[in-house]
């Protein structure tokens, strides 16, 4: 489960970044928030509804990552 965010950011749509910071090549998505590199790279870019358009997707990523890989599985519990 995709732990509580960290902190809003300037438009108020917070960040799922929890401070994992682990890519795991196997789903290239970081164990931690389940973002691609391109996505984590972009974030301070991005106005409120792409965040929130990432942020939807995130749930499924977690669920996919978490069948797939063992890295995946270990972190963020």
């Amino acid at each position: 489960m995709i732990p509580e965010p960290l902190a809003a950011g300037p438009g108020g749509v917070v960040s799922p970044c929890r401070s994992i910071c682990v890519m795991d090549d196997t789903v290239g998505l970081c164990v931690g928030c389940f973002r691609t590199l391109d996505e984590i790279a972009a974030w301070s870019g991005y106005d409120d509804a792409r965040r929130r358009a990432v942020i939807a997707l995130l749930p499924e990523r977690e669920r996919r990552a978490r069948a797939l890989s063992p890295l995946a599985g270990s972190a963020g519990t």
